[in-house]
């Protein structure tokens, strides 16, 4: 489609080519949140580096068109949790190897809970000391050629954070001295924490380890902006 535009008297008119999107993703949300969840993707998608997007509403679906950002001249894939996923952080403090155990449901406000990570090892963490709400921002890193998701935390992230970090480094088995960060339940790492008891990560963390840049972006963006639960694909293309 090609749009004119029109100046003052006595300029020129350059023709203006709006750029043709080719993907498109259709999603139901819950009732009466499509406006809400239509501004939230579009933080969304500015955290992904994708620029070239249209939103749009009706009803209770959100319509998203958009062509995918390019890297080195190749467009990058973008993953479907991007449009649905919660993006529900939790930082918690690991406090046994469960061998044996089963995993449980690691929601935010669960108590306790145990989880299997990709290297089968099962571990078993105690309450979520850090959320959404203490994050201020998320954005992808390149930390010294390996990507990473920096975690800026806001005056009470921090001090939610320094919780955390005394409840590892403070105990008495320092086997144990390990925390695990999840996104939506499911658990992206485990790191030993290099800390002494008393010490501070102050007010920022990064997540890393395997990560490449379209994951870390991904991940940074699903973290910027929480979406409400329920919002689910409902056709896309290509």
């Amino acid at each position: 489609m090609v749009a004119v535009l029109l100046l003052a008297s006595g300029c020129t008119a350059f023709p203006f080519v709006a750029p043709s999107l080719s993907d498109e993703v259709v999603l139901r949300v819950p009732s009466g949140e499509a406006g809400a969840v239509a501004e939230q993707l579009g933080h969304r998608l500015d955290v992904a580096d994708i620029t070239e997007r249209s939103i749009s509403t009706a009803g209770d679906t959100v319509t998203v068109r958009y062509n995918p950002p390019l890297k080195g001249g190749k467009p990058s894939a973008v993953r479907p949790e991007l449009f649905q996923a919660a993006g529900v952080l939790g930082m918690r403090p690991v406090v046994a190897v469960a061998a044996g155990s089963s995993a449980s449901e690691c929601t935010v406000d669960a108590p306790s809970c145990t989880v299997e990570t990709a290297e089968k090892e099962t571990l078993a963490l105690g309450r979520s000391f850090v959320t959404n709400k203490h994050l201020r921002a998320a954005q992808p890193v390149d930390a010294q050629g390996q990507w990473a998701v920096q975690l800026d935390f806001t005056k009470d992230g921090a001090a939610a954070l320094k919780t955390l970090t005394d409840a590892v480094a403070c105990q008495d088995d320092a086997a144990q001295g390990r925390f695990a960060i999840l996104v939506d339940g499911r658990i992206l790492t485990a790191p030993v924490l290099s800390l002494e008891c008393g010490g501070s990560l102050g007010d920022s963390a990064q997540i890393a380890g395997g990560l490449d840049r379209d994951e870390a972006t991904q991940f940074a963006a699903l973290l910027s902006t929480p979406l409400p639960e329920g919002v689910t694909v409902v056709s896309s293309k290509p």
